[in-house]
């Protein structure tokens, strides 16, 4: 295996990393003609012939079918282009976000979403060079109007959501508020405490280690609930 960076330097995707035939691909590569490739911008890991990426911490990696809140960054001539909070754009085509005909030639698809608009999409393809599609045909895709947005690191997601729903859920209970986690790490709140329901995710993130975290978590809304009752009386 012939080595073309040095051990632990930092790569970015679709940077050539080794070949040979006996290079062998981990994680977080792809291999194509016995060259490797990286998937990821992280840290390339040599071991006898296996080739590894380590991804960044922090940001996000987006696969298929992930729900993820989105920012719209560029219009073009005849589709949108999204911040998904990822080293990697997203490129959203009129057919996969519009019903309606669009006659190119006349309208202006910023009518329809313009730079800054907020979008929950759903990633709908990913390619081994990360060009990425996603779309708005899934139910719950929309564009959202006010409340919060805040962000957490993606790997975190998992814990505010908690086994089916059961700490996002104990939230909005709790808040009052609707809360959609996207897959991306950024969460949209809107509804009656969305202060205290920002809190309450950051908190989730940051304590994720811990045991009985829900229970620990509505006990600490319920204290901040009771003490603005009290602030008002």
């Amino acid at each position: 295996m012939k080595k073309l960076k040095e051990n632990r330097t930092t790569v970015i995707p679709g940077e050539a990393l080794a070949n040979g035939k006996d290079a062998r691909p981990g994680t977080g590569v792809y291999e194509e003609n016995n060259q490797i490739y990286s998937q990821f911008l992280g840290t390339v890991e040599y071991r006898n012939n296996k080739v590894r990426v380590k991804p960044m911490k922090g940001r996000y990696f987006p696969r298929e079918g992930d729900s993820v809140i989105a920012v719209v960054s560029q219009v073009t001539y005849s589709n949108w282009i999204l911040d998904i909070n990822s080293p990697y754009e997203a490129v959203m085509p009129i057919g996969e976000a519009v019903d309606e005909y669009i006659d190119l030639s006349e309208d202006d698809i910023s009518d329809y979403y313009d730079v800054g608009d907020v979008v929950i999409a759903k990633i709908q393809k990913v390619t081994k060079s990360k060009d990425m599609q996603v779309g708005m045909k899934d139910r719950r895709s929309r564009k959202i109007k006010g409340g919060m947005i805040i962000e957490v690191p993606p790997t975190k997601v998992p814990r505010i959501i908690g086994k089916k729903g059961s700490m996002v859920n104990m939230i909005k209970d709790k808040t009052n508020c609707t809360i959609v986690v996207g897959q991306n790490g950024r969460t949209w709140i809107r509804g009656e405490n969305e202060g205290l329901a920002a809190q309450a995710c950051k908190k989730v993130a940051r304590d994720a280690q811990q045991r009985g975290l829900t229970d620990k978590i509505e006990k600490w809304l319920d204290e901040q609930l009771e003490e603005r009752e009290e602030g008002d009386r």
